[in-house]
């Protein structure tokens, strides 16, 4: 999709923009609590409307969604956000861990998706927020202007979504 062709649907925007991301931020809550955010690499299913992210049984995220599989993921570059409030689980099913192998996913497990180590999150977004606007530059003119002319700045476009 161009990049200036977004959807207007909101579904569809954050479906589009989660896609434009190369990793997000995977909060998720400890059992003692505590709230814990680890970058991890994405793929998006938006036809399934599911993000998956590969990793190993023992890592503390993957443990952490089987305790408690409310969690949170957030994606941002210098000029969109989006929040994902998700419901994850963990999966060792051999095929989907195939069919969502990829040079990355290599790197990381050279004895590829057969690797008995290596799980998928399956993350089903509940809800979406999204912010879509204008680099820092941009953003920081318009913040100007606005004090000057008194008017509110146009940061973008902003919008929330059950998912």
């Amino acid at each position: 999709m161009a990049e200036d062709a977004t959807p207007r649907d909101p579904r569809a925007r954050v479906w589009d923009l989660i896609g434009r991301f190369q990793a997000a931020m995977l909060v998720t809550k400890s059992q003692n609590g505590i709230l814990s955010g680890r970058p991890m690499s994405h793929i998006v299913r938006a036809d399934e409307g599911l993000v998956y992210i590969l990793t190993e049984r023992t890592t503390e995220s993957a443990r952490a969604i089987e305790a408690d599989p409310d969690a949170l993921l957030t994606l941002a570059d210098n000029k969109r956000y989006v929040s994902l409030s998700v419901r994850g689980s963990v999966s060792t099913d051999r095929a989907l861990i195939e069919r969502l192998w990829n040079p990355g996913a290599q790197a990381f497990w050279p004895n590829g998706p057969a690797d008995p180590a290596v799980c998928a999150l399956v993350l089903r977004p509940d809800a979406g927020e999204y912010w879509d606007g204008d680099n820092a530059l941009s953003a920081g003119v318009k913040m100007i202007l606005a004090n000057v002319t008194g008017s509110p700045p146009d940061l973008g476009d902003h919008g929330s979504v059950r998912l």
